[in-house]
């Protein structure tokens, strides 16, 4: 039993599966000026009648960021679409 069980948990972690991704850091542009510049992230609420939108954007914009390893973001614009759906954007570094 005991052997199973650490092949399900090494399968899930090779896969990623129920591993959970710390969130990069939100601070201001002075705050990364010694940090490495990674990319523009941008997230979407995705479509629907979400009434808080700018909460799922976020979220996906951060889950997107530290994908691509960032450890700090400074969040640049948050724009809605339509009456209760939008898209967050925000610039990723990577901070020692």
């Amino acid at each position: 039993m005991k052997r199973q069980s650490f092949a399900l948990l090494a399968a899930l972690a090779v896969f990623g599966v129920g591993i959970a991704h710390a969130k990069p850091d939100e601070v201001s542009e002075a705050a990364v000026k010694n940090c490495r510049y990674l990319g523009q992230v941008e997230g979407s609420s995705g479509y629907g009648k979400n009434f808080g939108w700018q909460p799922l954007a976020k979220a996906d914009a951060e889950r997107k960021a530290d994908r691509i390893g960032a450890t700090h973001i400074v969040w640049k614009d948050f724009e809605p679409v339509g009456a209760f759906n939008g898209e967050a954007r925000a610039k990723a570094y990577a901070c020692r």
